[in-house]
Formats: C-alpha cells, sequence, structure tokens
C-alpha cells in the first residue's frame, strides 16, 4: 500500500496549481491597481514584496512537484527545474530587502512589462497543466499563440533587462561572489532562453 493514496496526491497537485493561477492573477491584478494609482515610481513599495514570496513559493511548490513525479535525476535535468530555479535566482539577486522602494532597477518600465510577462505566462502554465490534453491540441488555441508570441518574448527580455540593470548598477547586496554569478548568468541568459524558447515553438 502506497504511503500516500494516489487521489490524495491528485488532488494536491491540482490545489497546488489552481492556489499558484490565483496567486499571479492576484499580482496582475495589483499591478493594474496600483500602476495607474502610483506610477512606476511607487510601484515597487506596493507589489515587490508580494512578488519575491510568491516566486520563492510557487518555484519552491513547483521543484517538489517535479522531484515527486519524476525523480531527483529526472527532475533536475528539465526545463521546468531551470525555469524555477529561476523563478529563485531572481529573487536572490533582486530581492533588495530593505530598500526595494528605493531601487531604481526596479522604477524601471521592463520591471512593469517583466510584471507582465510573468504573471500571464505563469497563469497559462499551470493552467495547461490542470488537464490532459492530446499533442498538438495547445498550439490550436489563440491563447497559446498569444503566450508563445507575445507573453514569453515580453517575459524574457524584460527579465535580461534587469539582469543587465543589475550588473551595471552596484548596489550593497551584491556580494563578490553573487557579482560573478549575476555575470555568469547574464552571458548565458539569452542562448539559454533563445534554445528553450525554440523547443517551446516547436
Amino acid at each position: 500500500m502506497a504511503l500516500f493514496p494516489k487521489r490524495l496526491i491528485s488532488r494536491l497537485y491540482q490545489y497546488s496549481h489552481i492556489m499558484t493561477i490565483f496567486l499571479y492573477l492576484a499580482l496582475l491584478v495589483r499591478w493594474l491597481i496600483l500602476l495607474p494609482l502610483v506610477g512606476s515610481k511607487f510601484l515597487p513599495g506596493g507589489i515587490h514584496e508580494f512578488l519575491c514570496y510568491l516566486l520563492v513559493g510557487s518555484g519552491t511548490v513547483d521543484l517538489f512537484w517535479r522531484l515527486w513525479f519524476h525523480g531527483l535525476i529526472n527532475g533536475i535535468i528539465s526545463k521546468s527545474f531551470v525555469k524555477n530555479a529561476n523563478l529563485i535566482y531572481i529573487v536572490v539577486c533582486l530581492h533588495f530587502y530593505d530598500d526595494y522602494e528605493h531601487s531604481l532597477i526596479l522604477k524601471n518600465a521592463s520591471y512593469s512589462s517583466f510584471i507582465i510577462g510573468l504573471s500571464i505566462s505563469q497563469i497559462y502554465s499551470h493552467w495547461t497543466r490542470l488537464f490532459k490534453t492530446e499533442p498538438g491540441t495547445k498550439r490550436k488555441t489563440g491563447m497559446w499563440k498569444f503566450n508563445a508570441y507575445c507573453m514569453l518574448p515580453l517575459l524574457y527580455l524584460s527579465e535580461f533587462y534587469l539582469l543587465l540593470l543589475n550588473v551595471q548598477n552596484y548596489n550593497f547586496h551584491t556580494t563578490p561572489l553573487l557579482d560573478i554569478v549575476n555575470k555568469a548568468v547574464l552571458i548565458t541568459f539569452l542562448p539559454i532562453s533563445i534554445t528553450f524558447y525554440k523547443n517551446y515553438l516547436i
């Protein structure tokens, strides 16, 4: 007899995706409300902490399910693992936990673009994983095309620009080791993103 019933695991898996969809939708709605009220100058003060908690939480939960269903080796060597590790990395290098209200990087327009691309692409990703569909079904929908041709490029380019700004603008949160890691990630970001994007379109 299994330690945990399959039905229970299935329900928990579905509930985690539903909750993640709801939270990313809340992120998008929060951005839609705050931006007209406070502008990009004060936007980080009202949304950045929520964004950081959401990235770490959703990334960790998704990594857990990946390792649970696919095992350690297969779970690590997967696109999903890289995606979720990237979400957590963003928080590590851009958290600005004690002065995010004043960070010039987060006041850039690319921060808003990142939130839009992230929210919509993650909502779509977790929504499609709730249901089993025949191969190729997702490519027949307008939502897939919108996500593939609009939101993913927006997400990749805005994240790259944020990482570039982070390397160019020194802040006291950066350590020598983290600075090296940030530069290495910046160099490899576009090639890896383009590779994943091509695989997504195939």
